[in-house]
């Protein structure tokens, strides 16, 4: 094997053991699953809660008995409701809504631990992360 052949197998075997970490978020490991009978569920209780006619249940993220829900209320701009426990018996604990630069993750992350005590920190880094880096809306 020539030199240069060397160096290209073992360039190219270094870049894909670093590729995973490269691409890693701060949302690997949250549950972002969402089933359409979940999410009809979730729209109906959210509703109610927040007053509205109709609701459009449009992410979530999970993590422990957390969840962030994001949503978009028929006569009111896109929120991000978080709950201590399943969202179908319990109410929001706090909401966010806005844009967020991507130089205010820390203080974002920051905010959700002030107003979601007891949230995994996973889940707050992963909306911090989410709504400063990622968001897709």
């Amino acid at each position: 094997m020539t030199v240069g052949r060397y160096f290209q197998i073992s360039v190219s075997f270094a870049l894909a053991m670093l590729a995973p970490a490269a691409f890693a978020t701060p949302c690997d490991g949250i549950d972002r699953g969402l089933t359409p009978e979940r999410s009809a569920a979730l729209a109906a209780t959210i509703s109610r809660q927040l007053n509205s006619d109709k609701t459009v249940v449009l992410q979530s993220y999970t993590s422990d008995s957390w969840s962030i829900i994001y949503v978009g209320p028929q006569a009111a701009d896109r929120v991000f409701l978080f709950f201590s426990g399943d969202p179908l018996t319990h109410h929001y604990v706090t909401m966010w809504s806005g844009a967020a630069r991507r130089t205010e993750e820390q203080s974002i992350h920051a905010w959700v631990m002030r107003n979601a005590p007891g949230i995994p920190v996973g889940l707050a880094k992963c909306f911090a992360w989410h709504v400063t880096n990622d968001r897709d809306m």
